[in-house]
């Protein structure tokens, strides 16, 4: 995540992820694939950029700096990108357009409450492909919330072929953003073979916010899938 000082700024950029700074950088002109080290304590320390064609370096890296100044309001120093130029298609370029379509995204999202318990179901799309994930539990206002995350785990998981390696540990939500509302997920994903890994993500409320609860967990772990998927090719 990358902050900046002062109390409102340090609000407004606390939850800018690696994951949604690459996204921006990939929607820039030239652009094959991107990657952000973020530090300790959650500035840019490094940005490997990939790119296609024979544009200026340095007319790419104001792209960026501005790119990432209008959609995210992260101001990034261009000492700290570093830009490979490819000529052609290149494999890498390949398996990072594979990453990206191994994404999963939101498709619906349903809770059942009958007395004290609840569940929910939450279904994800690839393609022309869904995938369905459930988590049932007691029914407070919070676990609700928390039952919607595990259940599009439960649903990412479905789509590997997968049981038991992630679980969310914790969720806030109404978190303030310059003005706005957003969710946070904590999700503790299990690697083989005893390595525990980490993983946030956030979503913006606009008008649902279970789908934002979705969003955000698939925020956490859509870079973990891609990143495996790269390394697996």
């Amino acid at each position: 995540m990358e902050p900046i000082p002062g109390d409102a700024a340090t609000a407004s950029r606390r939850y800018v992820s690696a994951e949604q700074i690459e996204d921006v950088v990939r929607q820039l002109k030239d652009v094959v694939s991107a990657r952000a080290v973020l530090g300790s304590q959650g500035r840019v320390d490094e940005l490997h950029v990939l790119v296609q064609g024979k544009r200026a370096p340095k007319l790419i890296a104001r792209d960026i700096e501005s790119g990432l100044r209008a959609h995210l309001d992260v101001t990034l120093d261009y000492k700290k990108i570093s830009i490979a130029q490819i000529q052609g298609r290149s494999a890498l370029g390949g398996a990072a357009a594979g990453a990206g379509r191994l994404r999963l995204l939101f498709s619906d999202v349903a809770l059942s409450v009958t007395g004290s318990r609840a569940e929910a179901t939450v279904h994800l799309r690839r393609d022309d492909a869904v995938y369905t994930g459930s988590a049932s539990g007691h029914a407070s206002g919070y676990n609700q919330l928390r039952l919607i995350a595990a259940a599009a785990i439960r649903a990412v998981e479905d789509s590997h072929d997968q049981d038991g390696t992630m679980v969310v540990e914790d969720l806030q939500t109404e978190v303030p953003l310059a003005g706005r509302k957003a969710v946070v997920v904590l999700v503790s994903a299990i690697a083989p073979p005893k390595s525990e890994e980490l993983l946030t993500g956030s979503a913006l409320i606009r008008q649902d916010l279970w789908k934002a609860v979705v969003n955000a967990t698939l925020d956490a772990v859509n870079r973990r899938i891609s990143q495996a998927f790269v390394e697996d090719d």
